[in-house]
């Protein structure tokens, strides 16, 4: 029943978003997240979008404070609020590999020292041409321990929800405009 739940809450999140989103249930402290969003746009546009740190990271709720290391590394602060706990996440994110214009993979490690959380990601996004459209597939593993992890296996999945939901809409109005 939980997992339904959980499932119903990702549908919820996607139906106004041109998406399919699943959820891969793993353990307690380990989400993925895979799914597809279309933009009426060509791959190139996305791609741009992605790779200009600037547009990507305002596409991600919560982030602020972002410096450049290179041209393949920042750092920043999210603030996350998981159930009735808040957190403040210094994080470093890096791309790790890059194919242009179709592949993109970033890793992302953050530390809360309020609450004793850590959260690392892997984010993986592939662009394929749909008709005059783009196709961006992408898969995600999210691994959350500390404080935030106790909140309980539903809240924090369904958080993640919301925050990848959140970051498909704004992508789609800065690549669509």
């Amino acid at each position: 029943m939980q997992h339904e739940s959980i499932h119903s809450v990702l549908h919820w999140c996607c139906r106004n978003l041109r998406c399919e989103q699943d959820l891969i249930v793993e353990g307690k402290d380990l989400m993925k997240y895979q799914g597809k969003v279309e933009f009426k746009t060509q791959p190139r546009k996305v791609w741009d979008t992605v790779l200009d740190m600037e547009q990507f990271v305002a596409c991600f709720p919560g982030v602020e404070d972002i410096e450049m290391v290179d041209e393949k590394t920042f750092t920043g602060a999210m603030k996350a609020k998981v159930g009735p706990v808040s957190g403040d996440f210094a994080f470093q994110a890096q791309i790790v590999e890059a194919e242009e214009p179709t592949h993109l993979k970033a890793e992302v490690e953050g530390k809360d020292s309020l609450t004793n959380s850590t959260m690392t990601a892997e984010i993986t996004m592939d662009l394929a041409p749909l008709n005059e459209d783009t196709e961006l597939s992408y898969f995600s593993e999210v691994k959350i321990k500390g404080r935030l992890a106790i909140i309980g296996d539903m809240v924090i999945r369904a958080t993640g929800a919301q925050v990848i939901e959140e970051f498909f809409n704004r992508l789609r109005i800065r690549v669509e405009a």
